[in-house]
């Protein structure tokens, strides 16, 4: 039986989440790192993770933030992964290569943290951002 993924066993994967989909999974990290899974994980890392109106009071708003320009790609290496933080798209591209270089060649995974704005929404200040019904802070900056 012929079997379609054979020719990129053990070849890197790539994954691509936001920074709430991490708050969520980053402790996988430890998985890979562990078993040596070439990963590159790569965060859209734009600070609105707790910005949705969930009663948002006084009382309530702190259950729902995380601090802002959270640093995942540290927890990845306290974790045994790599960990790249970029903001610019040069960055971006040096820490790709090198990501991909040690997840082919040293079977390392990494995270790499783009950090991001969430006034990326903004309709006004990056068109065409978000419509002005609602909708998830962030979803706007897909569009770009």
């Amino acid at each position: 039986m012929s079997v379609p993924q054979k020719p990129y066993q053990g070849a890197p994967v790539f994954g691509f989440t936001g920074d709430a989909g991490c708050g969520y999974s980053i402790m996988e990290m430890e998985t890979l790192a562990k078993y040596r899974i070439p990963a590159v994980m790569v965060v859209y890392n734009n600070n609105a993770w707790g910005v949705f109106d969930l009663g948002n009071t006084p009382r309530t708003r702190h259950m729902y933030l995380f601090q802002e320009n959270l640093r995942y790609e540290k927890i990845a290496e306290a974790l045994g992964a790599r960990g790249e933080y970029v903001k610019t798209p040069a960055e971006f591209t040096a820490a790709l290569k090198r990501s991909y270089d040690a997840a082919a060649k040293e079977r390392l995974s990494t995270i790499i943290n783009v950090q991001s704005s969430k006034e990326f929404t903004s309709r006004e200040a990056f068109p065409p951002g978000r419509a002005p019904s609602g909708g998830d802070p962030g979803v706007g900056s897909y569009r770009h």
